[in-house]
């Protein structure tokens, strides 16, 4: 079962028990695990709260100051006891001279310059507890530089050119600092111009792309989908397809391979406990993610 996430406000006494963590040893895991799904995502709407909130936070706490007065006090606190631990989520770009105190409390600090919940931290809290990786909650334009940095849902980082958003010949017309984030942060808005957050992420996040490939393949009805989808739940891995090479399996799944012997079919179905007319049907099945070449021979067959 995946770990449970806490949306939990003003430190309330769960929180601070359950976040009691003096004596925990810091190691690279832990530093790692500050940016990972199991985390509590604390609102603070209450600065009292933050001076018990700031000695017994977790690792891998997300803070998320409500307003300024509740950041002033969470500096306040980092001042007098300097622990590092999580991340700190700021829903506005506070003054640069508190930036010092506060990064020297937290591992990572989300300044968020443009945000998707103007004055809506709770929404924002929200969605940092679903950890949706194509999810944009924040943005940090830089003319000079011409960089956007993007913040997602997930407590990730995309820097993305401005040239990738704006054609050079409207260089001069467009501004990237007049960029919007829109509809919960699935979409991005620049001047007359407007892409989705989960484009932006396949274009410049690899294993973003490879996490969607997963997925297409998962749901296709083509062969390579079938296969893979099969193997899934049957809990096997490529290596135990007797007579088969795993590499062969994994082209047949990627759609590389969508024409293979009839033998390796054979011993694929067996393997899989299903008659190979259901194969047979499925290779009649286009992929629709399938590459420009399509391989029509499994060369690496058992029965080669």
């Amino acid at each position: 079962m995946a770990p449970q996430r806490f949306l939990l406000k003003h430190a309330s006494g769960l929180l601070r028990s359950w976040m009691m963590n003096r004596n925990e040893t810091v190691t690279d895991g832990h530093v790692a695990n500050a940016a990972s799904g199991s985390r509590p995502i604390i609102l603070i709407e209450n600065a009292g709260e933050v001076p018990r909130l700031a000695a017994q936070r977790r690792l891998n706490s997300v803070i998320v100051p409500a307003n300024d007065m509740c950041l002033q006090a969470v500096a306040q606190a980092v001042v007098s006891s300097p622990r590092k631990a999580g991340v700190l989520v700021i829903p506005w770009l506070p003054r640069a001279e508190i930036f010092p105190v506060i990064l020297r409390g937290f591992y990572r600090v989300f300044p968020l310059a443009i945000t998707a919940f103007p004055n809506d931290p709770q929404r924002l809290c929200s969605v940092l507890t679903a950890a949706e990786t194509a999810r944009i909650i924040g943005a940090v334009p830089d003319a000079t530089l011409a960089v956007i940095t993007l913040f997602r849902a997930d407590l990730s980082m995309l820097c993305v050119p401005s040239s990738w958003f704006i054609p050079e010949e409207d260089r001069n017309l467009e501004d990237i600092n007049s960029l919007q984030l829109r509809d919960d942060g699935t979409m991005i808005h620049l001047g007359s111009r407007h892409w989705s957050a989960h484009a932006i992420s396949s274009a410049f996040d690899a294993a973003f792309r490879r996490s969607v490939r997963r997925q297409e393949l998962m749901q296709s009805d083509s062969l390579g989908g079938l296969i893979r989808r099969l193997r899934k739940e049957r809990r096997l891995a490529r290596e135990e397809f007797p007579g088969i090479d795993a590499k062969t399996i994994a082209r047949i799944e990627r759609n590389e391979i969508t024409r293979p012997q009839r033998e390796t079919l054979r011993l694929i179905a067996l393997t899989l406990g299903l008659p190979i007319e259901q194969l047979l049907a499925a290779m009649a099945v286009p992929p629709t993610d399938a590459p420009p070449q399509q391989q029509q021979a499994d060369e690496h067959s058992a029965s080669a």
